[in-house]
């Protein structure tokens, strides 16, 4: 593993930094591509990027602060060097940078999920660059085990989870890529509309995150306890919910009428199974019958 990518003087260039402005670069190209295919200015967009990107980077580093304050403590000076003590969380990017997406959206009359579907798109392509360089960099490791890598700063073998949630960002990126122009002809979501609600992709990223999280959580090992409860398995719960009733929202699907569908389709069934069953019965009593006459 190579942490630092070089040094020249008093200048060190850290891996993760490399991977992390590939990532910003890669990601905003695929944002200002969806979005100027739709009415959403070139000037806008790229103030967006930017808004969202800060509000991202100190979100997510104030939770990584909150979970290790024992570390920082009241160390002003620690909180904001990177470089000398790096660390940030992707959870708290992820809320401050919707958050920061929602306040533009209110403030220019954008439709919010119009443009948070184009916005996760290049969220999962900077998230697949990031934990490719999260292990180049050895950080984010997995728990102990004999299929790892030595990382540095460890002296036993560690799982890779960063090329797990590499992986699956990047399947993220290609499923959310392909499907934008298609989910609009899927009959379960119009749930019988004229045209589909934005907001598919936003709800599909938040479910593959989802699931994503739960299942890394059991190769990493828990680290923080949030309220006696692991905060691993609780992030990916909160995000697998989040997607799937957001989704379900976005669809404009009805409880009660998903209820009254499902009451009759089981009733019909056991209607339809007990109708059958009797015709099959009356069948082989026929049959016994023929049988005996002979």
């Amino acid at each position: 593993m190579y942490p630092i990518l070089f040094s020249l003087g008093p200048l060190t260039i850290p891996t993760f930094g490399i991977f992390a402005l590939m990532g910003f670069f890669f990601g905003s190209f695929v944002i200002w591509k969806r979005a100027r295919e739709t009415h959403f200015s070139e000037e806008d967009i790229f103030d967006g990027i930017l808004l969202v990107t800060l509000a991202g980077l100190v979100g997510a580093r104030i939770v990584y602060i909150l979970l290790h304050f024992s570390h920082f403590g009241f160390w002003p000076f620690g909180w904001l060097s990177l470089l000398r003590i790096p660390g940030l969380t992707f959870v708290g990017g992820l809320v401050m940078g919707l958050s920061m997406l929602n306040y533009l959206s209110r403030r220019r009359h954008w439709d919010f999920y119009e443009i948070s579907d184009i916005f996760v798109t290049g969220f999962s392509l900077v998230q697949a660059i990031g934990w490719l360089g999260a292990f180049f960099s050895g950080t984010g490791v997995g728990r102990e085990s004999k299929l790892g890598f030595v990382f540095p700063g460890y002296e036993t073998p560690h799982f890779p989870a960063q090329l797990i949630w590499m992986v699956g960002c990047a399947l993220l990126f290609i499923l959310l890529w392909r499907v934008e122009q298609r989910y609009r002809t899927y009959e379960w979501y119009r749930a019988g509309k004229v045209s589909a609600a934005n907001g598919f992709l936003t709800f599909s990223y938040f479910i593959v995150l989802g699931i994503l999280q739960l299942g890394i959580s059991l190769s990493v090992g828990t680290r923080v306890y949030w309220w006696g409860f692991p905060a691993d398995l609780f992030l990916g719960v909160c995000m697998l919910g989040t997607g799937v009733a957001g989704l379900y929202r976005r669809s404009g699907r009805s409880l009660t009428d998903d209820r009254i569908r499902l009451y009759d389709f089981i009733v019909l069934g056991i209607r339809k199974g007990v109708v059958t069953i009797r015709q099959f019965d009356r069948k082989v009593k026929g049959i016994d019958v023929k049988a005996r006459k002979s």
